[in-house]
């Protein structure tokens, strides 16, 4: 009997790099459906809902255990990309006292626990960011670790990729602080690469949200990414897996030899 066709269920589906995840799941030969989960309530989640249609549909569970495990298990995703985050000034804007604890980590272990419980159990693909470890001193990369490590550690098949700093002209939300970062970086790393330092030019310079996306999808989908790290400079090598898709001998990802 063929397998089933790949369900991606995508949290964090109405941020920047989610958004696009979405769209490229959607785009991939074999994917039978792509899940887009919104908060309840948030006005990014109707519009959304607006623009998607086919293949895509928008799940609006409340960010609880028991109703994602009740979802999670109703369509049983073989593919879960997690994508959310948060910032400084939305955390102050909602009250949040430690946000990078309370959405990043705390989001992260949740879902985990959820999928947990689905039979057979979803690849996690998970997007944390280039300098994430556990000697990490701001509270955001060391969250990003903390994740990472949760992941890890939760029994799912996973793929964690760490992407550089994101953002383009199609941000929406202003993002200065990073905007002067990427104008600096990016002309710096781009000579650097011209007389040799290709790697690291790879690794360092900025994505927007349709580069980070493409290489989210085509490393959740390969076999040779199960249960490791991909770096960002692997990310944007548009052709580093697309020789032999993940072809799956059973729901869950289990690797070849």
């Amino acid at each position: 009997m063929e397998p089933p066709d790949p369900v991606a269920f995508v949290f964090g589906a109405t941020g920047y790099v989610g958004r696009a995840v979405v769209e490229a799941a959607a785009r991939t030969q074999g994917v039978g459906q792509v899940i887009a989960h919104a908060r309840p309530g948030s006005s990014r989640g109707a519009a959304l809902e607006a623009g998607v249609g086919g293949s895509i549909l928008v799940d609006r569970t409340p960010l609880e255990l028991s109703p994602l495990a009740h979802a999670l298990e109703a369509c049983r995703p073989s593919h879960l990309f997690i994508c959310h985050g948060t910032t400084a000034r939305r955390a102050r804007r909602e009250g949040l006292k430690a946000p990078y604890e309370a959405v990043d980590l705390g989001l992260t272990r949740l879902l985990l626990e959820a999928a947990a419980a689905v039979s057979p159990p979803p690849r996690v693909v998970y997007l944390s960011a280039i300098g994430a470890s556990p000697r990490a001193r701001g509270a955001y990369l060391r969250n990003r670790w903390l994740a990472e490590e949760a992941v890890r550690s939760s029994g799912l098949p996973f793929t964690i990729c760490r992407a550089p700093l994101l953002g383009g002209p199609d941000r929406r939300e202003p993002r200065p602080m990073e905007t002067l970062a990427r104008t600096v970086a990016d002309p710096t790393l781009a000579v650097l690469g011209a007389v040799g330092f290709t790697k690291l030019r790879d690794r360092l310079s900025s994505m927007n949200a349709a580069e980070a996306a493409e290489g989210l999808v085509r490393s959740g989908f390969h076999y040779m990414t199960i249960n490791r790290v991909v770096q960002s400079d692997e990310l944007r090598r548009v052709g580093v897996y697309e020789r032999e898709r993940w072809t799956p001998e059973s729901r869950r990802d289990t690797p070849r030899h």
